[in-house]
C-alpha cells in the first residue's frame, strides 16, 4: 500500500479526488479542506485530522484506529465498515453521517453533533457519547454495551434491538425514542425523559430506573424485576 504525505493528499484532493487504498497513517492533516474525496479502504491509523473539513467524503472500510478527528466536519460522510476504535471524535459534526457496521469501540464522541446519523449494527461498546446532540439518530441493533450516554439529546432516536447492557443513561432526553426489544439489562436509567417513548419488549432486568418521566410510554411485553413492578403496573 503506497504511503502518502500531507502534500500528496492535498494534491489528490485538488485534482482527481481519488485517494482510495492509500496509507495515510500518522500523517498530520489538521485543518485541511478535503471535501468529497474518495478515501475508500485507506489507512489513517494515528493520523491527525483535527479541525479538518471532510464533508461528503467516502471512508468506507477505512481504518482510523487511534486517530484524532476532534472538532472535524464529517457531515454526510460514509464510514460504513470503517474502524474508528479508540478515536477522538469529540466536538465534531456528523449530521447524516453513515456509520453502518463501523467499529467504534471506546471512541470519544463527547459534545459532538450527530443528528440523523446512522449507526445501525455498529459496535459502540464502551464509547463516550456524553452531551452529544443526536436527535433522530438511528442505532437499531447497535452494540452500546457500557457506553456513556450522559445528558445526550436523543429525541426520536431509534434504539430498537440495541444492546444497552450496563450503559450510563443518566439524564438524556429520549422523548419519543424507539426502544422496542432493546436490551437494557443492568443499565443506569436515571433522570431520563422518556415521554411517549416505546419500551415494548425491552429487557430491563437488573436495570436501575429512577427519577425518570415515563408519561405515555409504551411498555407491552417489557421485562423487569419486581422492584420496578410499581412503575409499570400503574400504567
Amino acid at each position: 500500500m503506497e504511503k502518502l504525505t500531507r502534500k500528496q493528499v492535498m494534491d489528490i484532493a485538488a485534482s482527481t479526488g481519488d485517494a482510495s487504498g492509500y496509507d495515510i497513517s500518522g500523517v498530520n492533516l489538521n485543518s485541511l479542506d478535503l471535501v468529497a474525496v474518495n478515501f475508500t479502504g485507506s489507512l489513517f491509523k494515528g493520523a491527525n485530522l483535527s479541525k479538518t473539513n471532510l464533508s461528503s467524503s467516502n471512508f468506507e472500510g477505512a481504518d482510523f484506529s487511534g486517530a484524532d478527528l476532534s472538532s472535524a466536519n464529517l457531515t454526510g460522510v460514509s464510514l460504513k465498515n470503517a474502524n474508528c476504535e479508540q478515536c477522538d471524535l469529540s466536538f465534531s459534526t456528523f449530521v447524516g453521517t453513515d456509520f453502518t457496521k463501523a467499529i467504534l469501540r471506546g471512541a470519544n464522541f463527547t459534545n459532538s453533533k450527530m443528528s440523523a446519523a446512522i449507526f445501525e449494527h455498529a459496535d459502540l461498546s464502551g464509547a463516550n457519547l456524553q452531551m452529544s446532540d443526536a436527535g433522530m439518530v438511528r442505532m437499531a441493533n447497535t452494540n452500546l454495551e457500557k457506553a456513556n450516554l450522559y445528558a445526550m439529546s436523543l429525541i426520536g432516536a431509534d434504539f430498537s434491538g440495541a444492546n444497552l447492557q450496563g450503559a450510563n443513561m443518566h439524564a438524556p432526553d429520549m422523548n419519543g425514542a424507539n426502544l422496542v426489544a432493546a436490551d437494557l439489562r443492568g443499565a443506569d436509567i436515571l433522570e431520563v425523559s422518556l415521554v411517549a417513548a416505546d419500551l415494548s419488549q425491552a429487557d430491563l432486568r437488573g436495570a436501575r430506573l429512577k427519577y425518570s418521566d415515563l408519561t405515555r410510554v409504551k411498555h407491552d411485553g417489557v421485562k423487569y424485576d419486581d422492584d420496578l413492578k410499581h412503575i409499570f403496573a400503574r400504567r
